[in-house]
């Protein structure tokens, strides 16, 4: 039986979660489940300003959270959610390459401080400590994910230069 695109991320984040102290279920399960919601394009990119233009960086995601703050508490929750899955998401698959641009903290920030806010939106305390956990470990899960993509995930020699490789060098 061929394993869901959910249980092979479950697996190895498991695994290095696991390898790096932090085997917490709650958290493997929700970095597994935004491995596997992320692995569309089109769920990174879900939010769009008032022109109906995707959202697509971090600065136009803060800029539609603030205008989201003077107009619906639930949409600027939506944003903020997003926002520390986006950042999560890039500072541990995309490492590299936020790193050799100057903005692997930026990203680290901005994530551990949309995780914090995220807490504090969450009604259900289960899911808020699970916030509360990324937002307190961002730095280490981020680094754990970079990891889990060199160690467990690597691309074979010569992937780069394949079109569809181009997401990994982003």
């Amino acid at each position: 039986m061929t394993p869901t695109l959910y249980q092979f991320f479950h697996r190895h984040i498991q695994h290095g979660f696991k390898r790096a102290g932090m085997a917490e279920p709650a958290t493997v399960a929700y970095v597994s489940d935004l491995l596997t919601r992320f692995a569309r394009t089109d769920a990174l990119y879900p939010l769009n300003d008032s022109e109906q233009r995707p959202l697509t960086t971090l600065v136009q995601f803060l800029t539609e959270q603030r205008a989201a703050q003077e107009d619906s508490r639930g949409y600027e929750m939506i944003i903020v959610r997003h926002l520390a899955e986006y950042t999560l998401f890039m500072s541990g698959f995309f490492r590299d390459r936020l790193k050799a641009r100057g903005q692997l903290s930026y990203y680290a920030d901005h994530g551990r401080t949309a995780f914090g806010q995220t807490a504090d939106f969450e009604k259900n305390s289960g899911q808020a400590r699970v916030y509360w956990r990324l937002q307190h470990d961002f730095a280490r899960i981020a680094e754990t994910l970079d990891d889990i993509r060199h160690r467990q995930l690597p691309l074979p020699p010569g992937a780069l230069d394949q079109p569809l490789a181009a997401l990994w060098r982003m």
